[in-house]
């Protein structure tokens, strides 16, 4: 699945999560940011220097900032979706949602998040074009735009000091790390977001208890009915790097300060389950590498894969919970220690197959996972399996669900008949 972009943003639906915090006054640079002319350019000059003195870190270069409005706004996005986000792409990843029973099939990804980003992009940062937009419909800056364009000329600094791009924050495939998947992307997008959100909320508490009333206010005046109707998986994917970002920023800034978060950047967190389990980064527990057999002459004719990558923690437990509350998908997902998945679809036969390897931390948390999951696949079916045995269970509907376990590992097989899966499984031998 491909992340839901990859301009670094901030989001009307989130800022409210920015409460207060009592941590010690980061140490001051020792010059000041560059200035630019650009509208509003005293107010945001003032800001910059202000999140430098926060953050510890001092803009190096030129960059580039602006208003822009929300159909300024929504003319940009358009134009990137038109660039790096085609039709298909939408549609493959729709498809792979749905495999995971996250959304419908016929879901109208492409458009619904042009509407989303929208109505729900207070500003962003383009680590591609060294821009950075704040959104405003009035020509000089108020509360809400202050606020935001602290939070993205945190993104510059980071880009400036540590190279998102490198990092993978970048719409040229050729420049992204070969080696770095879908989960590891979703953690140090964590990490950057988190950094940002904190030294955005250091900046929000500077400002007259008046002033945090008025943006608390200017936020709850937000639309957020695009948001509000969103699948969950989608609302839970764009909340990830705000909401566990912060608290992972959080945890290393009270274990060393800024220093503490600068490590993270130059050496970052390799999955969601260290962003989820700071210790887990302290201590670089790497994620367990999976690799699975190409299954397409496997399924025979009119088949083709349309995704392969890992899951991770984090999107693990958003699949069990469409069917477990959420404590009992966080602890069945909490032993995780490494997967991969893949989605093949057949377009004639309106048919998928899914594929999910994962291993874990010790066979107490395979067996507590795949107590988890037969419960899961009860709710999904409706009744228990029509088949089981010691290490295997296998449910029936108008598609098939194989799960089976040894040891450490287990090994998730849906497909549309149980000949497929039989297939499938000798693969695996």
């Amino acid at each position: 699945m491909r992340e839901l972009g990859i301009a670094l943003l901030v989001l009307l639906i989130l800022a409210c999560s920015a409460g207060r915090v009592e941590t010690p006054a980061p140490p001051s640079p020792t010059t000041a940011a560059p200035r630019t002319a650009t509208p509003a350019a005293s107010v945001f000059d003032t800001i910059a220097r202000t999140v430098e003195e926060i953050r510890g870190l001092r803009a190096t270069g030129p960059y580039t900032r602006s208003l822009m409005t929300q159909a300024e706004l929504r003319a940009y996005q358009e134009r990137k979706f038109e660039k790096d986000y085609t039709p298909e792409e939408a549609r493959q990843d729709t498809l792979t949602l749905a495999a995971f029973d996250l959304l419908p099939r016929d879901f109208p990804l492409r458009d619904f998040l042009l509407d989303l980003y929208t109505e729900q992009i207070a500003g962003f940062y383009d680590p591609d074009t060294k821009q950075f937009f704040v959104i405003s419909e009035q020509g000089q800056p108020g509360i809400l735009e202050r606020v935001t364009f602290a939070h993205e000329y945190t993104h510059l600094l980071q880009d400036q000091h540590f190279d998102l791009v490198a990092l993978g924050f970048t719409d040229d495939k050729s420049k992204r790390p070969k080696d770095l998947d879908d989960d590891a992307m979703l953690a140090r997008r964590a990490l950057v977001e988190g950094d940002a959100t904190l030294t955005q909320l250091f900046y929000l508490n500077r400002l007259p208890a008046a002033e945090q009333r008025e943006w608390l206010r200017a936020i709850q005046r937000q639309p957020s009915e695009v948001f509000d109707r969103a699948p969950r998986a989608i609302r839970e994917e764009l909340t990830f790097p705000y909401e566990a970002g912060f608290a992972f920023v959080q945890a290393l800034y009270e274990r060393g300060g800024w220093e503490a978060i600068d490590a993270a950047f130059r050496d970052p967190p390799a999955s969601t389950e260290q962003i989820l389990h700071p210790e887990k980064f302290w201590s670089r527990e790497a994620p367990i590498r999976v690799t699975l057999p190409p299954l397409t002459d496997t399924l025979g004719s009119g088949w083709r894969m349309i995704d392969e990558n890992v899951l991770g923690e984090f999107y693990l437990r958003v699949v069990l919970e469409e069917r477990l509350d959420r404590s009992r998908a966080e602890e069945a997902a909490a032993g995780w220690g490494g997967d991969r998945y893949a989605v093949y679809w057949n377009e004639a036969a309106g048919q998928d197959f899914l594929v999910l390897e994962a291993v874990w931390d010790s066979e107490d948390e395979a067996r507590e996972f795949v107590e988890a999951y037969r419960d899961y696949a009860t709710a999904r079916y409706g009744r228990g399996p029509v088949r089981e045995s010691p290490g295997q269970a296998l449910w029936a509907g108008t598609d098939v669900l194989w799960l089976e376990w040894n040891g450490t590992r287990t090994r998730i097989l849906r497909g549309p008949t149980e000949e497929l899966i039989r297939l499938v499984r000798a693969q695996f031998r």
